[in-house]
């Protein structure tokens, strides 16, 4: 027979690695839903700049749009990693006033489409 004190540690014990494993994947999770809501930023900016490229005419409404994908971004990743949510969130600002930067305060903020891209990439592989 197992000594209630004995039980008592054992159950105590393992509630602790409960906790600890439900930690680890409520901290999966968040990783997740950020990279998720970065992934999509990054896609919805490459296809609109793509368009662009290819002819289209601005689209106000669309730049709105993906300035929401980035602040929407920069929300999770506030708990990985919190320059990268900065960045995420200037990249929102620079989607609401295209017109208000330049390609200097762009690359001095790390905001450019390949730097944010390289960023999301190394957060993908740690």
């Amino acid at each position: 027979m197992i000594d209630p004190l004995t039980f008592i540690f054992f159950d105590r014990v393992l509630n602790v690695l409960g906790l600890i494993r439900d930690g680890k994947k409520q901290r999966t999770d968040k990783i997740e839903q950020a990279l998720l809501a970065l992934y999509a930023a990054l896609a919805e900016t490459r296809h609109y700049v793509q368009e662009r490229k290819n002819g289209a005419s601005q689209d106000t409404n669309k730049e709105y749009q993906i300035a929401a994908l980035w602040d929407k971004a920069s929300v999770p990743l506030r708990a990985i990693d919190k320059k990268l949510a900065e960045r995420c969130f200037l990249k929102g600002s620079y989607w609401r006033e295209p017109n208000a930067w330049d390609q200097t305060k762009i690359e001095q903020t790390g905001i450019a489409i390949d730097a944010m891209f390289e960023a999301t990439r190394a957060l993908l592989i740690t």
